[in-house]
């Protein structure tokens, strides 16, 4: 029988691996600005028609922006904790599924305890079972 465990994939934190971060970081800000000024257009654009009760618009924009605003936040603060990071440590990139044939009689505790699999620059350099 097939079923479907969780593994854990971490990344050993190197120079490249730390820019490369910090660039996807600062992508997701420059989005997330990007998107708040889209919403100040969305908003303005609304007011303007007068369609909508305008306080309601106003209130419900805002909320949309304090989202993107605590996520910017959120981002800036990856950036920092990773400038902090030394080279050679473990971070947690992600979780993956991972397909286990089990059967009668396995040991259950070795096909479940932890799994993880570790990269160094894009390449599977260990996989602890």
């Amino acid at each position: 029988m097939q079923i479907i465990r969780k593994t854990i994939v971490k990344q050993v934190v190197t120079e490249d691996s730390k820019q490369k971060l910090v660039e996807q970081f600062q992508e997701q800000v420059a989005a997330k600005q990007k998107e708040i000024e889209q919403l100040n257009f969305e908003k303005k654009k609304l007011i303007y028609k007068q369609k909508f009760d305008q306080h309601k618009v106003e209130e419900k924009f805002s909320q949309e922006e304090l989202k993107r605003k605590q996520s910017i936040e959120w981002y800036e603060l990856q950036v920092e904790q990773l400038d902090q990071l030394p080279i050679g440590s473990e971070i947690t990139e992600r979780e993956v599924d991972e397909i286990v044939e089990v059967s009668v009689g396995d040991a259950y505790d070795e096909l479940f305890g932890d799994r993880e699999i570790v990269v160094e620059d894009g390449i599977i350099v260990r996989i602890n079972r």
